[in-house]
Formats: C-alpha cells, sequence, structure tokens
C-alpha cells in the first residue's frame, strides 16, 4: 500500500513537472515537438519571444517541462530558454532591423527525449509609418463550387494542406506587400489555444509563396475579430489601414473599425454594407487602393 501512496505521488509531481512517467522509466519512444508563435513588435523595441515543447500519448498533448530551447532568428542564435510545467519557453529579444524574420527553436540535447520536431515562426518587426494589411485566410483559398461567399467561409479542419490558392492572390499580394503593406494574415475558427497546431495555414502560405506576415488566430465571429482588432489598437497599432476578405463577419468587423475592405471574389451584395469594395479577381484588387 505504502509503494502505491509513493508511485502515485511520483506520478503526479512529474505530471506537475510536466516529465510524462514513461521518460522516467526509460521509455525509448518520448518524442516531443516545438510549436513557436509568431511575435509582433516595432522596430527597435524588445519582444517577448515564446515556444511550446509538448509530447503527444494517449492522454492527449503534455507540455514538457525542464528542458532548454535554442532560439534562433534569422539564423543567428538569440537565446537559450528552460521550459516551464506547462513546457513553454519565453525569451527576450532586442529587434534591429525592420521586416519579417524566420525563427526557429529546437530542443538543446536531451537524455529522456528521442527526437524532437524543430518549430518555425516569423518575427515580424514592422514600423508604424508603414499601414497594415489585413488579410482574410479565406479570400486566398479556391472555394468549393457549393461554397457560398458572402457567408463566414470556415476551413475544414485538418485538411488545410489539400487547399489550392486563388489564381494570381500570392502574386497580386506580393506586389501589395513590397510596395504599399505589411501582411497580417486572419484565419478564424480557432479554439483559443495558442498552441494548438490544428488550421496553422503557415507552412501553407510557404509552400504558396505567399509573401512572409504575422499571422493572428481567432475565434469565429465579427465579434471575435473586432476584440482582435481592439487589442491591436491598444498595443499601438493604430495604422491598420485596409483589409481584403470573403466573408461578411470580417467585411462588417473591418468597416466598424473604419478600415477600408476589399471583397474578393464579388460576391451579390445582398445586405452587405455599401462601403464595402467589391473585385472579381485578385487581379482587381490594387486598383482600391
Amino acid at each position: 500500500m505504502q509503494r502505491l501512496v509513493l508511485a502515485c505521488a511520483l506520478a503526479c509531481s512529474l505530471a506537475v513537472n510536466g516529465i510524462p512517467p514513461a521518460a522516467v522509466a526509460g521509455d525509448p519512444q518520448v518524442r516531443a515537438h516545438v510549436v513557436v508563435r509568431d511575435a509582433l513588435a516595432r522596430s527597435g523595441k524588445p519582444v517577448r519571444l515564446e515556444a511550446r515543447l509538448a509530447s503527444e500519448g494517449l492522454t492527449g498533448v503534455t507540455g514538457l517541462g525542464g528542458e532548454q530551447l535554442e532560439f534562433l532568428v534569422s539564423c543567428t542564435k538569440a537565446g537559450t530558454s528552460l521550459t516551464g510545467g506547462d513546457g513553454v519557453a519565453r525569451l527576450d529579444y532586442q529587434t534591429r532591423l525592420a521586416g519579417n524574420h524566420d525563427i526557429l527553436v529546437r530542443l538543446v540535447s536531451s537524455p529522456r527525449i528521442t527526437a524532437a520536431h524543430e518549430g518555425t515562426a516569423v518575427l515580424s518587426v514592422w514600423e508604424k509609418r508603414r499601414p497594415i494589411l489585413l488579410v482574410e485566410l479565406a479570400s486566398l483559398i479556391e472555394p468549393e463550387k457549393s461554397a457560398v461567399p458572402v457567408l463566414p467561409f470556415p476551413l475544414p479542419v485538418g485538411t488545410l494542406t489539400e487547399q489550392k490558392p486563388v489564381p494570381d492572390a500570392a502574386d497580386e499580394l506580393k506586389r501589395l506587400a513590397q510596395f504599399y503593406f505589411n501582411v497580417l494574415y486572419v484565419s478564424t475558427g480557432h479554439s483559443g489555444d495558442p498552441w494548438g497546431r490544428t488550421g496553422d495555414p503557415r507552412d501553407w502560405l510557404k509552400a504558396h509563396h505567399f509573401p512572409p506576415g504575422h499571422w493572428l488566430a481567432v475565434r469565429d465571429g465579427r465579434e471575435a475579430l473586432g476584440q482582435a482588432i481592439d487589442q491591436l489598437h491598444a498595443e499601438g497599432w493604430d495604422n491598420l489601414r485596409s483589409g481584403i476578405g470573403r466573408s461578411k463577419d470580417f467585411a462588417e468587423a473591418l468597416l466598424h473599425h473604419r478600415i477600408a475592405v476589399v471583397m474578393v471574389p464579388e460576391p451579390a451584395r445582398g445586405d452587405l454594407p455599401k462601403k464595402v469594395m467589391m473585385a472579381k479577381e485578385w487581379k482587381e484588387v490594387r486598383k482600391h487602393f
């Protein structure tokens, strides 16, 4: 009985510290992955980089505490940080050059983890004088024939890699990013878990040659997007100038915040606000700016 109590106490202690019991038992199959959050900062200002080390098992996803993660920004080592009990490591970083910089985070060698996939993200260091363009992810994805453009356009969970981009979207967005805007991608339908990997569009965007930018994940609905915009304003990002989207919720949320919005492809006018601008295809989007 005493041994059982001690075993239970040990298991609870390990769980609190993010250490799976299998790792202590010498299980050679302990594998992990690193998830990195995109970061947004003004040029010359400090920013906190965050990454989570976790493993997946029968009980779900477990953060792994007590491990060293190494952070690299634009292939240059930024520092190392220890993961807490939730598996999250945080590193304060002093930004220098403006632009969109690749973040890579990897596990420093560990005796209890046999393999850990590296994680990547983007550090967007933006100047306030350059306006921000909000781009709804759904406007970049080729819709199914049965889709109704004026309604919210949820993405099928786990099938983003199978979706094709809208013709000319990547090239036209590159031109807008090169000459006019910093791009902030908005994807909806998320649970609110900042470390959830389901629906992460960053690999898809990179594979289809869209310009780099900051990724913002929000819940469905106009209210959730409005709250995200309010948070950006509170952080000093008052240069949200324009948006490109497909859903009615997206258009209404932006107009409510006095942000000009173009809908593409052009939907039926229906009950859309009169201030919404329309484009039949992506090649027509630039004329509105």
